[in-house]
Formats: structure tokens, C-alpha cells, sequence
């Protein structure tokens, strides 16, 4: 092949965020990529069975290869047991389907870019999320051990590094991958069969024409099914972007979460050690007037000379005014530090990156945190009016609550042109518990209701929205076995309800 053309043409495009930090294991998964864009090469410029045998039986063999290495680095690290499971089990299937996909494309009688296609867009999907998952967990605990962690302070950091949210959306892709992968070899299979029934049609046209007919019946039954087919497997390939997008957005969202942690626990220290100094200066402050006034017993009882100096200090600092506004500044000055405080305590309750994963929560709570988070996108714009009813505790997964309920504010806030108003309401019914969030908005046209929760739907200007808010919002709703609603009336607003069990079975 020229290397020229291998060069323009990259099925996979390789970028630092794929380094694990193993040089070894990411030294094996460039020379994966280079092999498999030379097959991209042979996608968009058809070359001959032996060569694509040829490049088969190198990928197989390399692959084979690159999994013992990194099976062998987890022996040897002694990584964490069901991690190795679930890594070597993908490795395993993966192989497999190289090794059909192998065959099937070498029985074909021509080489064409219709067959190699599929393929090489399987490849460079699993290739992407494998590293991007099982590998870089595999590599963190590695790189934990190596600097010298114990072995459960490593599983630790590599499972902290994955958030859970990403680990659901990670376990998904392995299984949508595994059915795509599946179901490609199944088209691509189907494809040839098709061929050889065309061909089989076109030699029995020669003899008998019913016979023409029977077989033309059976082939339009197969193009259906093809078509069928090769419609599933474009929403298997539709529903692996989404899942991919949302592993970005989660991931992102933990990396706030980690980042809202890490500030709150830093604030906290000087927070404390200001309120106390403000707490002793206030002390010292009162120590002080005791003696001022001390002083000025004295000086009524002593003659005006003497102390002529004196008076005229306590008129140039304006004394009268400074024992009034002293305390007054004290005092602002230590409730600022607890508005200080009370934010770094809300950062925390809405990250919650150091508390597991399901847990009962005081969902009123949350959403009071989340509305001081936010606060500075919805002040401007509308009042936050509060009609809790008290809920009880609800079995969930309060960061990911948290982020429902940010979505709705700052939909509610955007959809709000001038000044309105925002009313957060909750309730119970049975065992279910139920939140609203009402705006006093634009509202949503009722060709654009039944589309809200679609992911990449928006109706905002370019750049101000990606769409993926109310998808995401929904898909974690339905995560937790409740429900998210939507009523709305343009011109007067929009109301969204959030219900969930109290307990999850």
C-alpha cells in the first residue's frame, strides 16, 4: 500500500485523552490504530483479497498480542480480581469477533469497501471506548500501585477516577458494543448470501420463469429483512453516539463535582480561622471600650486643662461614632464568613463525590443547595418562591438528583426573557415523593412538547445550549424508576414534575 494514501486516510484519529500512562499498553494501541486505518485505506481504495488477509491476519495476531500484554501487567500488579474478569471477557470476544469477521470477508468473492465498512467502524468504536474505559481504570490503579499505594487504596483511585455514572454508561456501551458487533457480522453475512441467491436467480431465469418468480418472492423477502436489518443496526449505532455523549457529560459533571469538593475543602480553613480571630478581635474590641470608658470616668472628674488634648483625639476619630460602627462592622463581618461558610457547605451537599452511591436524602435539602449554586444564573432574572410540604428521606442518588434538579433551574431561569417568577413546589402521595419546578417563561410550542426529552433537542440559539440537559435529566429519572413530566403554555410557562419512590426495590 502507498504510504502516502495510508496517511489521508484515518478511520481513527489519535489524540493524548486515549494515553493510559502505561507507555507500554499505549505504545501497542498506536501501532492497533495504524493497522487499523491502513484497513481504512483498503475501505476507500479497493485492494485485493490477499492483501486484506494479509492485514486481517496481522490485526489478529497483534491484537492477541497487545491483550496478552496487558493481561500479563494485570497478573503481575495483581489488579483488582472482578476488573480482570471483565477486561480479559471483553478481550475474548473481541478476538472472536475479529476471527469470524475474518472468514466471512475472505469467502467473499471481491473485496469492496461495502463489506470492509462495517468492519473497520466496529473496530475503531470498540478500540475507543475500550481504552477509554476498562483501560485507563486498568492503567490508574497500575500507576497508583507503581507510586507505591496499597492495593486497596489503588482500586480505590481507579474506581474514584470512573465515576459511577460512567460505569453504568461504560457497562452499557460494552454490551451495545458486543450486539453491534454482532449484528454487523450478521448484515455483512447476510450480504454475501444475498449475492449468491442473485446469482443463483439469474442462472434459473434462463430455464423457467415461474421459477424466476418464486425466487425474486424470496429475495424481496430477504431485502426486507436486510432493510430491516440495517435499520436496527442504524439505531444501534445512533443509540452508541448518545451513550458516548452522555459518558462525556457525566464525566464532565464528576469532574465539577471533584472540583466543587476539593474548593469548599479548602475554603473551610481560612473560613474558621478568620471567624475565630473575628471572635477574639470582638473581645479584645470590648476589652478596649471598658478601658475607653474608664478613661472617661476619670476625665469628668479631672479639669478641663488636663485633658484638653484628650478631647480634642476623641473629636478628630470622632470617638462617639467609632464605639457605634465597630461592633456594627464586627458583626457584618462574621455573618459574610457565614454566608462563606453556608456556600462551601452547599458546594459539598451538591457534590457529594465522597459519599456512596445510593442513599436516602432530604430531597428539599438538595434542591436548596442546588438553587445556591446556581443562584447567580436565576437572581437576576426571576424570585424563587419555596412550597415544601417536607418529604421524607428518598432512596436515590443524590448527585445525580442534584443535577436533575440544576437542569430544571436553569432551563426555567433561561426560558425567563426579562424578570418572572420561579415556584419550587413538593409533595407526597403514597410511596412516591414528587418536586415541581414552574416558571413563569416563554412556555414551549405544542409541535415541540413531544420532542423536549430527545437528546440534541433545543430551541436555543446556537452556543447557548447542547440539548443533552432534559435527555440526560431523563434518562437518570428513569434510572432512579420514577418519572419526569412536562406541562406547558406559551406565553405563560412551563411546569416540570420530577416523581420518585421513596424506596428503590
Amino acid at each position: 500500500m502507498n504510504t502516502a494514501l495510508e496517511e489521508q486516510i484515518e478511520a481513527f484519529i489519535w489524540d493524548d485523552k486515549y494515553n493510559t500512562g502505561l507507555d507500554v499498553v499505549d505504545e501497542q494501541h498506536r501501532k492497533l490504530v495504524a493497522i487499523i486505518n491502513r484497513l481504512g485505506a483498503i475501505s476507500a481504495h479497493l485492494g485485493s483479497t490477499d492483501v486484506l488477509g494479509e492485514l486481517l491476519a496481522e490485526l489478529k495476531d497483534y491484537t492477541v498480542y497487545h491483550f496478552d500484554t496487558e493481561e500479563e501487567l494485570m497478573r503481575q500488579y495483581e489488579v483488582d480480581a472482578g476488573h480482570q474478569e471483565h477486561h480479559i471477557r471483553a478481550h475474548q470476544h473481541f478476538t472472536a469477533q475479529v476471527t469470524v469477521a475474518a472468514k466471512i470477508l475472505l469467502n467473499s468473492a471481491d473485496v469492496t469497501g461495502q463489506l470492509v465498512a462495517p468492519l473497520l467502524k466496529y473496530l475503531t468504536n470498540w478500540l475507543v471506548q475500550h481504552i477509554l474505559g476498562l483501560d485507563k481504570r486498568m492503567g490508574q490503579e497500575i500507576l497508583a500501585l507503581q507510586a507505591g499505594d496499597s492495593h486497596p487504596a489503588a482500586i480505590l483511585k481507579a474506581n474514584a477516577f470512573m465515576s459511577q455514572s460512567a460505569n453504568v454508561l461504560m457497562d452499557a456501551l460494552n454490551e451495545m458494543y458486543g450486539k453491534l458487533g454482532d449484528k454487523t457480522l450478521e448484515v455483512v453475512q447476510r450480504n454475501q448470501e444475498l449475492r449468491a441467491e442473485r446469482e443463483a436467480l439469474r442462472v434459473l431465469n434462463e430455464h423457467l420463469e415461474q421459477r424466476v418468480k418464486q425466487r425474486t418472492a424470496a429475495v424481496e423477502q430477504a431485502n426486507l429483512q436486510l432493510r430491516a436489518n440495517n435499520a436496527e443496526l442504524k439505531q444501534l449505532n445512533e443509540k452508541l453516539e448518545l451513550a458516548y455523549t452522555q459518558l462525556l457529560q457525566s464525566e464532565k459533571m464528576a469532574a465539577i463535582g471533584q472540583l466543587a469538593a476539593g474548593v469548599a475543602h479548602e475554603i473551610n480553613n481560612p473560613v474558621g480561622f478568620v471567624n475565630s480571630n473575628l471572635g477574639t478581635l470582638q473581645k479584645y474590641i470590648s476589652g478596649l471600650f471598658g478601658v475607653i470608658a474608664a478613661y472617661e470616668a476619670a476625665e469628668a472628674k479631672a479639669d478641663a486643662g488636663t485633658c484638653s488634648e484628650v478631647i480634642q483625639l476623641k473629636k478628630a476619630v470622632d470617638l462617639d461614632f467609632l464605639k457605634e460602627d465597630i461592633p456594627s462592622l464586627l458583626q457584618e463581618s462574621r455573618e459574610g464568613l457565614a454566608r462563606v461558610a453556608h456556600i462551601v457547605h452547599d458546594l459539598r451537599d451538591f457534590s457529594r463525590v465522597d459519599e456512596p452511591g445510593w442513599q436516602y436524602a432530604n430531597l428539599e435539602q438538595g434542591m436548596d443547595s442546588t438553587l445556591n449554586i446556581v443562584a447567580n444564573e436565576i437572581k437576576y432574572k426571576a424570585e424563587v418562591v419555596r412550597q415544601y410540604a417536607g418529604l421524607p428521606a428518598v432512596e436515590c442518588m443524590p448527585s445525580q438528583i442534584n443535577q436533575v434538579f440544576m437542569n430544571l433551574l436553569i432551563n426555567a431561569a433561561q426560558a425567563i426573557d426579562k424578570k418572572g417568577t420561579i415556584t419550587i413546589r413538593t409533595g407526597s402521595s403514597g410511596d412516591e415523593v414528587w418536586v415541581e419546578v414552574e416558571d413563569t417563561g416563554a412556555g414551549i410550542a405544542p409541535e415541540n412538547m413531544s420532542r423536549v426529552f430527545d437528546p440534541f433537542f433545543t430551541t436555543k440559539p446556537i452556543g447557548k445550549g447542547t440539548g443533552l440537559g432534559l435527555s440526560l435529566s431523563y434518562g437518570i429519572v428513569q434510572k432512579h424508576h420514577g418519572r419526569i413530566e412536562v406541562k406547558s403554555e406559551l406565553g405563560k410557562g412551563t411546569t416540570f414534575r420530577v416523581s420518585l419512590p421513596v424506596r428503590q426495590h
